[in-house]
């Protein structure tokens, strides 16, 4: 499949994570080789991956950033990426799908992904009909020398999925861990559960990458031990210096042209009332340097 055409957003520009400023349709990749076969990319939209095995690849998410990704990786490892693997639905993880043989994610994301945001408006983006399977709970992804097994967590969104790599040591998260904290989209029970889901697997792994880019290594147990400490009542230490999630301005160069930083949220994209549940009910719980949002009626 050629590229999608970002020549419409020609004015617009992107504002990369080493401060430099390309226009929206120009190709633009930062990467870190995390070992031998294993990258964490930034184009624009949140971190992705690319996971190489023995015979292919198969990449994490895909961004929202302009060029052909899927040529890109295969010159990265040198070997075919047929696959796709998504965290979530979102279209800053999933607007690259397009180009894959096949996208694997959580069943509630069928009807959802590759559904472009409104400042994508203009880009003339294929249907998202490409081939895609359903994963659930224990569910292997067959990547040969690394098999990849899937675990369901659904707080960030309902199709959440972490993707475990055993023979690596890693975990894959999406968006259900972030750098600062998180705002809880459910209750406080499930985030829980589903914490206490990836810590049946914590001699399995020694690091956590995700959307933000890599976790602390000791965010899984802070996270869970904030949990226990919101259900138990307990109050909240001292707020962190930054919010977790902070929403962008209208930004524009000299010439006027809109400039979006290529890790935060357009601005034409954010709901009239935020992403997140915005409402009187919402509270803080500051634990350890993160800052967690969540609903107080939602506790359970």
């Amino acid at each position: 499949m050629k590229a999608i055409d970002f020549s419409p957003k020609h004015d617009v520009l992107i504002r990369h994570k080493d401060g430099s400023l390309t226009p929206m349709d120009v190709p633009y990749y930062e990467v870190t080789q995390i070992n031998e076969n294993t990258w964490q990319i930034m184009s624009s939209g949140d971190y992705h991956y690319l996971l190489m095995g023995e015979e292919s690849g198969v990449a994490i998410d895909t961004g929202y950033g302009a060029g052909n990704l899927r040529e890109y990786l295969e010159e990265l490892c040198g070997k075919p990426v047929p696959w796709v693997i998504n965290t979530h639905h979102h279209f800053d993880h999933s607007a690259n799908n397009f180009y894959f043989d096949m996208a694997f994610m959580g069943e509630e994301a069928l009807p959802l992904v590759s559904i472009p945001y409104p400042s994508f408006e203009g880009i003339d983006f294929p249907e998202p009909n490409y081939p895609k399977t359903a994963v659930g709970e224990g569910d292997i992804i067959p990547l040969k020398g690394r098999e990849l097994e899937i675990i369901r967590i659904g707080d960030h969104t309902k199709d959440g999925i972490a993707i475990l790599d055993r023979t690596n040591r890693m975990l894959f998260t999406g968006d259900e861990m972030m750098a600062r904290g998180k705002t809880l989209n459910d209750t406080v029970i499930k985030w829980k559960n589903d914490l206490e889901k990836l810590l049946a697997h914590k001699d399995e792994f020694d690091c956590i990458y995700g959307g933000s880019g890599k976790v602390r290594d000791d965010a899984l147990a802070i996270f869970y031990e904030a949990a226990c400490k919101i259900l138990a009542g307990e109050e909240s230490e001292e707020a962190p210096d930054e919010a977790p999630h902070g929403m962008p301005s209208v930004e524009r160069d000299a010439e006027g042209h809109q400039i979006y930083d290529c890790q935060r949220p357009h601005y034409e994209d954010i709901p009239k009332d935020g992403f997140f549940k915005v409402n009187p009910n919402m509270v803080d719980f500051s634990y350890k340097g993160f800052k967690f949002s969540y609903d107080k009626t939602m506790i359970r």
